[in-house]
């Protein structure tokens, strides 16, 4: 089955018009006539890509600008963009703590907290999914002294339930 359309809403698969409910397109500007326009220039100015990654040679000036003007509107000195949202989370996941620390993933994290988890020095640890009972269990397993990031999918993707937010608040205050 292919795509035979711009991703929205609807599209066309093998001409037939479906729901999308896979896509990343939430917002809803995946076809906005200002974006494309905005992605055309941009092309005309910059060409297709990047010759590396940003770490090696990169690093455009609309990036910079776009980190400085994301990092006003939060009222932050800075901010990163990231490519992808897998990639958030690995990068992110993997550097907020160290050997003597602990990450806590439900047992249906998105795979890229699980890489992220993956790729830290840290010992993770998993309960069973949305048991805050299972949660607790593991959080008792921690040294006191040490830091417990607690990392879930606010809505779990694959299933569309919602993490129990305000009892893993209450239980990562307890500990």
């Amino acid at each position: 089955v292919t795509i035979d359309s711009h991703q929205d809403t609807e599209v066309l698969m093998s001409g037939k018009k479906v729901l999308m409910f896979g896509s990343n397109a939430y917002t809803g500007l995946t076809y906005d006539k200002r974006i494309i326009e905005a992605a055309k220039a941009a092309t005309d100015k910059y060409g297709t890509g990047c010759a590396g990654s940003r770490f090696l040679n990169g690093t455009l000036d609309i990036h910079v600008e776009l980190e400085k003007e994301l990092a006003a509107f939060v009222g932050k000195e800075e901010a990163l963009v990231y490519s992808t949202g897998f990639t958030v989370n690995e990068g992110v996941v993997s550097c907020l703590t160290d050997r003597n620390d602990y990450i806590i993933c439900d047992d249906r994290d998105h795979a890229s907290i699980v890489d992220g988890r993956r790729l830290s020095f840290s010992t993770c640890l998993k309960y069973k999914h949305n048991d805050m009972e299972a949660l607790e269990k593991e959080l008792q397993k921690c040294k006191p002294e040490s830091v417990k990031l607690i990392v879930v999918d606010g809505v779990f993707s694959m299933e569309g339930d919602l993490a129990n937010l305000p009892e893993i608040v209450r239980l990562k205050k307890k500990y």
